[in-house]
């Protein structure tokens, strides 16, 4: 089998398509089923650009001829590939955090996701957020703010009865020292009844986040309610005492899972000097997916709708936990951690891994309506 992988570039993560292509391997050579696999790679730097997307696309399609398509883009760039998919038949996979979500959730029949859910667990930060207070304030930064999943937080709190008085939004590139959160830090300590805050931060700003509103505000009832990459151990760096305020948030998956299959996981990983992360995870649920069409017996591989027909009714155990095709929307779900830590405490509480079908069939219910805007980069490409 040929597999083609548009592969991304992250400044702010830059061994991302490395992990990718690591939890791929690893996951085949495993199963023993790497002999059966050919691999071609086109790079799409952070794949905002739609004209380069689709060449790299046709070159593995029609040059290098491969059999499914493996792709690391965002779904505002995927309507131009679907012609070109729908004309060759075959499969793509396409991979991403799930920041953004489609304005309309009507599949296409050769084309299914595999994501970290990150607007969907904003979604349900923002249910919980309306539960905890009536007010609450948006906090994020340059690069979050371009992606959906802060939409889906805020919606779910407004619908559930939340209201949102303040928006912040650090307009700053680098993240450094220079980090800056004053315009928040006054209007919280300024506003004692807004005490939750719902936040949507990549790793290392999270990070710096962290730091900035634990040294600056004497707010001491507030509740933050966070994105997963702001549970993510880059972001987490505890304080001797741990922070201030409260910490919830939903996670597509934790390395502290004591389940059987993200122990196999995480010590493949490290017996490949690799540790195990949320990129190579996609990487391991990738090679799952090709190891069950391997297996398949489907004479025509090419046959991108017989392939993903199969695959709603497969089996597949990840190590976040089943992982099941929604016939839906064509997306992969899987089960959704949920994390606490508590005021001045140093460690993470992590519930076990439960399953939000019946929450996911509500967040999908309601179409995006009205203007959209945002970036084409695919989300932590920047």
């Amino acid at each position: 089998m040929n597999i083609g992988f548009l592969s991304p570039r992250s400044d702010a993560h830059p061994g991302i398509a490395l992990d990718l292509a690591s939890g791929l391997k690893l996951y085949l050579k495993q199963k023993q089923k790497d002999d059966a696999v050919r691999m071609f790679t086109e790079s799409i730097g952070f794949g905002g650009s739609e004209k380069e997307v689709y060449e790299k696309a046709e070159k593995l399609l029609m040059v290098d001829d491969v059999d499914i398509l493996l792709a690391f883009i965002d779904l505002r760039v995927i309507d131009i590939l679907k012609p070109l998919l729908y004309a060759s038949g075959k499969l793509m996979i396409v991979i991403n955090a799930g920041a953004n979500y489609p304005i309309n959730w009507v599949p296409q029949e050769n084309i299914i996701y595999l994501t970290l859910q990150h607007a969907f667990c904003n979604w349900l930060n923002g249910r919980a957020a309306s539960l905890a207070s009536g007010d609450g304030a948006v906090a994020t930064g340059f690069y979050d703010c371009g992606y959906l999943h802060i939409a889906a937080g805020v919606k779910a709190f407004t619908q559930n009865g939340g209201n949102i008085v303040f928006n912040f939004v650090n307009n700053d590139k680098k993240y450094d020292e220079g980090f800056n959160i004053t315009a928040l830090t006054e209007f919280l300590d300024e506003n004692r009844n807004c005490k939750s805050l719902l936040c949507t931060y990549d790793s290392l700003p999270a990070s710096l986040f962290y730091d900035a509103l634990s040294k600056n505000s004497s707010h001491i009832d507030l509740h933050l309610f966070v994105s997963p990459m702001m549970l993510e151990p880059a972001a987490i760096k505890q304080l001797p005492a741990g922070y201030p305020f409260s910490i919830t948030g939903h996670s597509p998956w934790q390395a502290l899972d004591a389940g059987e299959h993200n122990r196999i996981f995480t010590e493949a990983c490290a017996a490949n000097k690799k540790n195990a992360n949320c990129f190579s995870l996609l990487g391991w649920e990738a090679g799952m997916i090709i190891e069950n069409i391997l297996d398949s017996g489907v004479d025509d591989i090419n046959n991108g709708a017989a392939l993903v027909e199969r695959l709603k009714n497969a089996e597949l155990n990840s190590p976040r936990g089943p992982m099941l095709l929604d016939a839906g929307t064509n997306f992969f779900l899987t089960p959704v951690v949920k994390c606490s830590i508590a005021p001045n405490e140093k460690n993470i509480t992590v519930t076990d891994a439960k399953e939000y079908e019946a929450e996911w069939k509500s967040f999908v219910s309601e179409p995006v309506t009205g203007v959209v805007s945002g970036w084409t980069n695919t989300y932590l490409c920047y």
